[in-house]
This record gives structure tokens, C-alpha cells and sequence, in this order.
């Protein structure tokens, strides 16, 4: 299967110098970050826009570092980042202004149903022939190597790093560059296994469906109340002294209108 990662640098490089050559325009919010939360923010435009005025315009293919980097730079307001900040984004005055939460599960194109053990995650990883209990094989797709999500499964399922550093030894897997390739793939590919949020799913109303892990299935519910513990965090990313722009979208974010928004799209805004 094909690798798709050599052109992801200079894609961005070219999409940032296309689409935010000039100053920011007053009344205008340009916002971009993570792939997953791209029809998110889409989807949130409008209403932010008639609540305050101000045009929402969404960045998309940046990802959490070229979204950081165009933030520090001054050509975007905000970021929407699949992690928190490194020191030398911090040292360039960038700060966590706010999270959203959003559960984060393994998706397939199995119709289903299909469930799976937490403690058998990475054994399948770690196999060089893994199986669906059908005995259907299991194609897993694997990030580049700096992407959020590979730090998320780390922190999932123990072991996960070491299982994820062997996999990338191997040539015959799909490397997903973005969170939109990533489901793509997932589509096309018959007995796909890959990891994702379940806003972006939501989101972008994918043909793919969520695994039951140790019995639960994701939901926003089930990661509220605890039934169901995996999800992930996204981190509201802006500079040193955020526009007026940026903090009005803050503070929609938290209002009661976003929130109920949010719930339908599998988020929610709270503390780190």
C-alpha cells in the first residue's frame, strides 16, 4: 500500500502561504488545527458568526503543529491542537486558552458487531498477521510518526508505543498522513482497525463504526459518566495577547447555544 507522508510539509508549507497572505481582517477569526475538528468548526461557524458578528474562517490540512506555528506567526487567531504545547511552541508565547474532550475509540468498516479487549490491543498490533475474531484479517492503518494520535494510544493501552515502533519497521502498511486520510483509507479498506475521535466520525458522518471495548461502546455519555475512559483532548491554542476575535470565541464555546452544539457533534468544553 502506497505511503503517503512525503509531501505532508510541503502541503501545509503551500496551503499557508496560499490562503493567509495578507493581514487579518477585523471582524474575521481564522481558525484551523487538528483534522478531526475541521467540519467541527465548519459546522460551529454559523451560529458563532450570528451570535457575534464575526466571520469564522476555517484553515483546513494544517494539522496541530502547522496550525501552533501559523498561530505564533500571526496568521491565524486560534488553533485547535491534537496535543498540548512543547516548550519551544511555548517559548514563542503561545498558550492553552481552552479544551474540548471528546471520546476516542477504534473504528472499522465492518458492519459488526464486533467487540474487543483493552488488554488484547496491542497483541494485535505487535502480530504480523492480525485477525478479527471471524478470522478476517485485520489491516490496520498506521499515523506519521509525530502525529497526536500515536501519543493517545500510548496513553490508551500499555505497550502501545513499543508496538507502534515496530509496526513502522514494517513496509507493507498505509501511513495516513492526515485525520481525513486516515478515515478514507478506513472506508476503502475491507477489515480496517483505526484509531479516531468520535467528534470527527460524528462530524463528517463516516461509514465507519466504533468498536466496543471490555463491552462498552464510545459515546459521549458513556466517556462522561466513566463507563467508557479513552478519549482524547483538544487544546484551544492562541498567542500571548489573543485578539478580540479569538477570546469572542472562547467565550461562545462556553455558552449554553455551543454547548448543546457540541454535545451533538460528541464534545465538550472543560477543564484539562
Amino acid at each position: 500500500m502506497k505511503r503517503r507522508i512525503g509531501w505532508v510539509a510541503v502541503l501545509i508549507s503551500s496551503i499557508i502561504g496560499a490562503t493567509m497572505a495578507g493581514p487579518v481582517a477585523a471582524g474575521e477569526l481564522r481558525i484551523g488545527g487538528t483534522g478531526a475538528v475541521t467540519d467541527v468548526l465548519r459546522a460551529l461557524a454559523p451560529d458563532f458568526t450570528a451570535q457575534t458578528g464575526i466571520a469564522l474562517v476555517v484553515m483546513p490540512s494544517l494539522g496541530s503543529s502547522g496550525a501552533n506555528n501559523a498561530v505564533a506567526d500571526g496568521q491565524l487567531g486560534l488553533a485547535v491542537s491534537g496535543r498540548d504545547l512543547r516548550d519551544k511552541e511555548k517559548a514563542r508565547g503561545l498558550q492553552v486558552v481552552g479544551v474540548l474532550r471528546t471520546p476516542y475509540g477504534l473504528v472499522t468498516s465492518r458492519p459488526g458487531p464486533d467487540g474487543l479487549a483493552s488488554a488484547d490491543i496491542v497483541g494485535l498490533y505487535k502480530s504480523a498477521r492480525p485477525l478479527w475474531p471471524d478470522g478476517m484479517p485485520m489491516l490496520i492503518v498506521l499515523r506519521p510518526a509525530d502525529d497526536s494520535d500515536n501519543e493517545v494510544l500510548a496513553a490508551l493501552f500499555p505497550g502501545m508505543a513499543e508496538a507502534l515502533a515496530q509496526l513502522r519497521k514494517r513496509r507493507d502498511l498505509s501511513v495516513a498522513a492526515t485525520d481525513q486520510d486516515n478515515a478514507d483509507m478506513a472506508e476503502r479498506m475491507a477489515g480496517s482497525l483505526v484509531g479516531a475521535t468520535l467528534t470527527q466520525i460524528r462530524a463528517e458522518k463516516r461509514s465507519l463504526r466504533f468498536v466496543a471495548l471490555d463491552g462498552v461502546m464510545p459515546s459521549l455519555e458513556a466517556y462522561l459518566d466513566g463507563s467508557y475512559p479513552h478519549g482524547k483532548l483538544l487544546y484551544l491554542v492562541a498567542p500571548a495577547t489573543p485578539s478580540a476575535e479569538a477570546k469572542a470565541f472562547v467565550d461562545f464555546l462556553a455558552g449554553p447555544a455551543a454547548r448543546s452544539r457540541l454535545r451533538d457533534l460528541g464534545l465538550v468544553a472543560g477543564a484539562r
